[in-house]
């Protein structure tokens, strides 16, 4: 569609940049009752989905990769089902017998290391990381968990949306109870609700974890038991298949001192309800129809507004993505990548780095020293394109016919993967998303940057296309991954992925009162009557604006190069620039959806990803008259610039 036609004949790219772009799509769209959210982003998903299906179902070749097999595995026992419906919950039976034999503490954290090492969170989740200050080793780290509620703050915050979810959550337990059989129901669910709120006052908030210095707390074995009581940690790790580990890792200490104080204080049959309820429920929907279609009514239509639910296809492609990630990567890019295409990604790759290290150099709150360093981590940047260069093999692990069984047994093939690793050389070249998936990301503890093939692709991206658009679409997107290198969490990694201080004090309180400013901007706003979190969005929001700005600047660079500065459709390649940003975010949510998110999401919502970032950017200025009543115009002193 020609910009002029997509473009409000009323709103004017100066006055509202993110209405001006997509007023129009935002009045004729309807969200359907089987999505919680639409847009550019959830609309290139969907598309990938449909791919991904006509592949699942075509009959497999005679050399078809083991890989690909697995995943069509996998796809055909989520799809089947009759065997779903005649299987029943007789593989739970099993973690149902050793539920019910709880009878003391010892019974207690046996069970909880045993479903710890089939790969599953319970009270808390134990998982392979890297660690923060040792990039090139391997270690296991204990964090928070146990709640069934997207996040703490929904068993204490006040209002009706609040108080709904906390109410349909304790149906939702409640009919959980009742499926699985048992009279009392009511009351059991009141039980798990009880510990799960005393859980959850223990629990970080959202903001607090976001603070990577406090979330490293390293214990050595021998002395977890004088800091961590009421439990044998030698005992616990041996069941793991972790007896030779040293060091333990734990995010949040608070909240684990606590947790183990409830299990041994709280009644043992309350905690077998408790670990009833949350062994069942991310099982829920590998499980017959009525069990799916109660998790569907509280977390689709009560967490995130949804009416009905997607297709079944859908649903069972979205977690072969998520649990098999590589094989339903392989599957898709084999189909639908183009590897032509790989040459102008990496070629919009170094316009951007060399954009951003331009702007390093010309900071005049930095210091030379503080510069160097900066410049020796950008030149460090391992990107990670489309596919990994080796897949990883899927040989040894069975599945069957039982969609239940393969989940338990996917999981507990990850854990063994993840344990075999333990004491291995970090894989840097780790991909920790299928390449089939709309997303992207940066890892810090890898200085690099992860593009999967799946977001590779028109609208963000098209290597035939306007390449001020794609500029704008993925090179911003780009522009943003690699400034979480720099945003107030990745700055504190170095080159190697290592964390510690490489700034001088000066230069650290600089960008700390900068990065401030953009807090406090955010902080500001609301949606739909509740406010924007600055400080869980600060990252985000230092991504958003830098890349943004590195991305226009690599646009320059590449204008000059081609000499194309000619206008299409009336708008200057700087406006395309802007236009294409704009369109990227265009998304309707549900108003659940939108609440969760402002609580538990460290991205600030669609339209201020727009307005809240060029607001602060001279060149969106330059670009379209904004005229200074605008609610979106700020005096050049008072836009908050960083890089």
């Amino acid at each position: 569609m020609p910009l002029q036609d997509e473009i409000s004949a009323t709103i004017k790219p100066g006055q509202d940049l993110y209405r001006s772009v997509n007023d129009k799509w935002l009045t004729a769209s309807e969200i359907p009752a089987n999505k919680s959210r639409i847009g550019v982003l959830t609309s290139l998903s969907d598309e990938n989905v449909e791919r991904l299906r006509t592949l699942f179902e075509r009959s497999p070749a005679k050399s078809e990769p083991v890989n690909i097999r697995r995943a069509k595995s996998l796809y055909a026992s989520a799809m089947d089902e009759a065997t779903i419906e005649q299987t029943g919950i007789k593989p739970l039976q099993t973690p149902f017998d050793e539920i019910n034999r709880i009878e003391t503490h010892e019974s207690l954290f046996t069970f909880l290391a045993n479903w710890h090492g089939r790969g599953f969170g319970l009270v808390w989740h134990i998982g392979l990381d890297v660690d923060d200050k040792d990039s090139a080793r391997y270690v296991m780290r204990i964090s928070q968990s146990g709640l069934g509620l997207p996040d703490r703050d929904y068993y204490f915050n006040q209002g009706q949306r609040f108080e709904d979810a906390r109410q349909a959550y304790r149906t939702y337990l409640q009919g959980l109870f009742e499926l699985l059989g048992h009279d009392n129901a009511r009351t059991y669910a009141k039980k798990v609700y009880a510990l799960e709120e005393k859980l959850a006052a223990a629990s970080n908030t959202a903001t607090e974890n976001r603070d990577t210095q406090a979330k490293y707390n390293p214990y050595q074995v021998q002395a977890l038991s004088q800091t961590f009581p009421h439990i044998d940690w030698k005992r616990y790790l041996k069941q793991l298949g972790l007896s030779d580990v040293e060091t333990l890792l734990v995010s949040q200490p608070t909240f684990i001192k606590a947790a183990l104080e409830l299990l041994y204080s709280q009644p043992i049959e309350a905690w077998r309800w408790y670990i009833l309820s949350h062994c069942v429920a991310p099982l829920m929907t590998s499980l017959p129809q009525v069990y799916d279609q109660l998790s569907f009514d509280f977390y689709g239509r009560a967490l995130s507004g949804a009416t009905e639910q997607e297709p079944r296809y859908r649903r069972s492609i979205n977690r072969c993505m998520s649990i098999l990630p590589e094989p339903t990567g392989q599957l898709f890019v084999e189909a639908h990548f183009d590897e032509a295409a790989k040459e102008s990604i990496y070629d919009l790759v170094d316009h951007i780095k060399l954009a951003l290290r331009g702007r390093i150099q010309k900071l005049d709150w930095m210091s030379g020293a503080t510069k160097q360093r900066a410049l020796e981590k950008l030149d460090t940047f391992l990107p990670l394109l489309g596919y990994p260069d080796t897949w990883r093999d899927y040989t040894n692990l069975q599945l069957d016919h039982s969609y239940v069984e393969n989940i338990l047994a996917l999981h507990a093939f990850d854990w063994q993967y993840d344990v075999a690793r333990l004491n291995q050389p970090v894989d840097r070249k780790e991909w920790l998303m299928s390449p089939a998936m709309v997303n992207a990301y940066y890892w810090s503890s890898t200085n690099g940057i992860t593009f999967p093939a799946g977001i590779l692709q028109p609208p963000l991206f098209d290597a035939a296309g306007d390449f001020a658009a794609n500029y704008g679409g993925i090179g911003m997107v780009i522009g943003h991954e690699i400034t979480h290198g720099f945003d107030d969490q990745g700055s504190q990694f170095d080159e190697k992925g290592n964390m510690r201080p490489w700034w001088t004090t000066k230069d650290r309180k600089a960008f700390e009162t900068k990065s401030k400013l953009l807090e406090e901007q955010y902080s500001s706003y609301e949606i739909d009557g509740h406010p924007v979190n600055g400080a869980l969005t600060l990252g985000e929001n230092i991504a958003d604006l830098g890349g943004l700005l590195i991305a226009y600047d690599a646009l320059q660079a590449k204008l000059k190069e081609s000499g194309e500065t000619e206008a299409i459709d009336g708008f200057t390649p700087e406006q395309r620039f802007f236009l294409s940003f704009a369109r990227i975010w265009r998304e309707r949510r549900r108003p659940e959806l939108t609440l969760r998110h402002l609580v538990t999401d460290p991205h600030a919502p669609a339209m201020l990803r727009v307005n809240g970032v060029v607001a602060n950017v001279d060149a969106y200025y330059d670009a379209f008259p904004v005229a200074q009543d605008s609610p979106w115009h700020k005096m050049p002193d008072a836009r908050v610039r960083i890089w």
